[in-house]
């Protein structure tokens, strides 16, 4: 008897360490926990969503991982990094009014958005394109995202949910801090912020990149609801028209940058070029909460420093409204200089140690002039070379300062 039951233990043992060798293989092969950061290669150039969100995976149901599956997968995984190869990465897939549940946006359909911390970063500006083909705005940033080495283009920003916030930002809507780098942000459109809109509370910090061809209703490259810095970067050829269609404003602002918050916004070493609007500042205009719409003239002894702009080592010329020079414009607000900028008209009333108001640049037009982003070149005889002081090491392309005696005005240093 005694044998027997030893006998049924032991195949009771083997039965047991059997299931337990079938269950194991399934249980590793489970996804792990969408906690934590991890590193998201893309692989295809389609615009597939991602299979199962919840599980912090990149995987269409091809099984490929897509840019918009790398999105919403890292949206479960906050800190993830996204690289991007060389390609063009076209979306397809037209926003769906109908998944739109007040201020949350749908991720399966139209823009990228991207709700967690990110890093996403290409190949090179000229070689990763990212590409919405006018069905929607590119990007939706609500959460800190740092994105180089890539173009945005082709977005379009249409009103569908709240005011502002989506007729702003045609290639980007920042909501939180956003950084980009190397990066070149063109041929986008909007109501506000032809290729960038940041609300209130946001921060941009734009580094060795170009915001370009852009146009809008009212803040044709970039619109500032609160602070952020422009560094080593080139803002040209944004347009904007005066369409009448956006709530709380008579439109038509700021061509190149239009500032409306209260934080400051600095703007060092860098080129605003050949922008224009149908009022305000062609390259510049600053005014927050729209005084600049009021129906009367401002006095100056009323124009109160509610806004703050401080420029450095900077080149402003050759922007226009309704054809005429128009580089900067103010209203309640104060233009700073910390030295060496150029101003075109002199509109910017730059009085600080090395300004030159008033000054024609010699700047070429817009164009592949080497580095990763396209830039205005200084022609010879510019009042912009050896013109500058505490520059950064490098130009936007990369080109080491100083080339001469000195370093140059603007995001371009000139090689002899």
């Amino acid at each position: 008897m005694r044998n027997s039951n030893a006998s049924a233990a032991a195949l009771a043992a083997v039965v047991l360490a059997m299931a337990a060798n079938i269950v194991a293989p399934a249980s590793s092969t489970a996804a792990p926990p969408a906690d934590g950061p991890t590193a998201f290669t893309v692989d295809t150039t389609s615009d597939a969503v991602d299979a199962d969100p919840s599980d912090g995976r990149c995987r269409a149901a091809s099984g490929a991982c897509s840019l918009r599956a790398a999105v919403m997968a890292a949206n479960a995984r906050p800190g993830s990094t996204i690289t991007l190869p060389p390609g063009r990465y076209r979306l397809t897939i037209p926003p769906d009014p109908r998944l739109i549940i007040g201020d949350h946006p749908d991720p399966t359909t139209g823009d990228l958005n991207v709700d967690a911390p990110t890093t996403i970063q290409g190949s090179g500006a000229r070689s990763t394109v990212i590409d919405a083909d006018r069905l929607d705005r590119v990007f939706r940033m609500r959460a800190d995202t740092r994105l180089s080495d890539l173009t945005v283009t082709g977005g379009s920003a249409k009103q569908r949910e709240l005011p502002f916030t989506d007729t702003g930002g045609g290639g980007i809507a920042n909501e939180q801090h956003m950084t980009l780098r190397r990066v070149t942000v063109s041929g986008n459109s909007a109501g506000y912020g032809g290729g960038i809109f940041n609300v209130p509370d946001s921060h941009l910090d734009l580094i060795d990149s170009t915001v370009s061809r852009n146009s809008a209703g009212e803040a044709g490259g970039i619109r500032f609801d609160d602070s952020g810095t422009v560094t080593n970067s080139t803002i040209a050829d944004n347009r904007v028209t005066d369409p009448g269609d956006r709530p709380g404003s008579l439109g038509g602002y700021g061509g190149g940058i239009d500032i409306r918050g209260l934080g400051p916004v600095e703007i060092l070493n860098s080129t605003i070029t050949g922008n224009r609007s149908s009022d305000g500042g062609g390259g510049i205009n600053i005014a927050p909460a729209y005084l600049d719409s009021l129906p009367w003239p401002i006095p100056d002894i009323l124009d109160l420093p509610l806004g703050r702009l401080t420029l450095r080592n900077s080149l402003i010329a050759d922007n226009t409204v309704d054809g005429r020079a128009a580089d900067c414009e103010k209203a309640f607000a104060t233009i700073a200089s910390r030295g060496h900028n150029i101003d075109g008209d002199g509109s910017c009333r730059l009085t600080a140690q090395g300004d030159l108001p008033s000054r024609t640049p010699l700047l070429g037009p817009l164009a592949d002039n080497g580095g990763p982003t396209d830039t205005a070149a200084l022609l010879p005889g510019s009042p912009a070379l050896n013109a500058a002081a505490d520059c950064p090491a490098t130009d936007q392309r990369g080109v080491a300062r100083p080339q001469g005696g000195a370093c140059d005005i603007g995001a371009y240093e000139h090689t002899p």
